[in-house]
């Protein structure tokens, strides 16, 4: 059977914090290792000792990209996961937001590669929010925001900003666990889709699995994120939870190509 799409970028994108962390291998390591699986992109995270904007002065983070140049892989993008009450909490508040500052300029020194951060948008303040905004469009950085448990506030606030530096990210996982439909959130998204992630959970189980092993519809998800011509590719392989990342990478990929299409 042959599926028509619009020819998206669909390649993987592995984040590699969950491999760094379960192997006790560096960044040089993984980065091999995944350049051999035939991987030619990876998502950085912005939390990992030795990639935080503090850790890096000008020249280590021309030392990242030189790394990755001679890897032969690309830098699809980077995560900013911390705890999203610290953008609420006055203790830690400021610190929250001087490392998502630094974050999105680490992002524009790696070349404006979208960051990826997770925020209580419902329940922040207006001139937090605006701080971001202001941020991103300042560096040319687009923001991919999660807040799957918030999604009406997340678009409503999206499309009041109406900038292309300020989007939804969307993780299949955190989809599931609220027995809603990734597929069918993308189509609502839209054109304000920045970045897509692929994960897979079991919700018998309640826990995130390998790509095709729980309740995601591969293939229909696919379809959706191909679709939706605005998002900033590769697609993010989002490793977290998994107690293997690296043969997990492996059969997730297997299952995404599986969904993929005939010709």
């Amino acid at each position: 059977m042959s599926i028509i799409t619009h020819g998206g970028e669909m390649s993987l994108a592995p984040t590699v914090r969950s491999v760094i962390a379960k192997t006790g291998q560096s960044l040089r390591q993984v980065l091999h290792r995944l350049a051999n699986y035939q991987f030619d992109a990876i998502q950085l995270d912005a939390t990992l000792s030795g990639l935080r904007p503090r850790d890096l002065d000008h020249r280590a983070r021309q030392d990242v990209l030189a790394l990755l140049n001679r890897s032969n892989l690309r830098l699809s993008g980077m995560d900013l996961f911390i705890p999203r009450d610290h953008y609420l909490a006055t203790e830690h508040l400021d610190r929250a937001m001087q490392a998502t500052l630094a974050s999105i300029e680490l992002a524009a020194d790696f070349g404006r590669i979208p960051l990826s951060i997770a925020l209580p948008i419902q329940q922040m303040a207006d001139d937090t929010k605006t701080a971001l905004i202001e941020s991103a469009e300042g560096h040319s950085v687009r923001l991919a925001v999660h807040a799957e448990d918030q999604l009406d506030e997340l678009i409503t606030w999206v499309e009041q900003v109406d900038l292309p530096t300020v989007g939804c990210g969307l993780d299949p996982a955190a989809i599931l666990s609220k027995a809603a439909d990734p597929a069918a959130l993308v189509h609502r998204i839209g054109r304000r889709l920045s970045v897509a992630r692929l994960s897979d959970a079991s919700s018998r189980d309640a826990i995130r699995c390998p790509i095709g092993q729980g309740d995601l519809d591969v293939s229909t998800y696919r379809i959706a994120v191909d679709l939706a011509a605005h998002r900033t590719g590769p697609v993010v392989l989002d490793l977290r939870g998994h107690e293997d990342p690296l043969n997990t990478a492996l059969d997730s990929r297997l299952a995404w190509d599986d969904a993929g299409f005939e010709v």
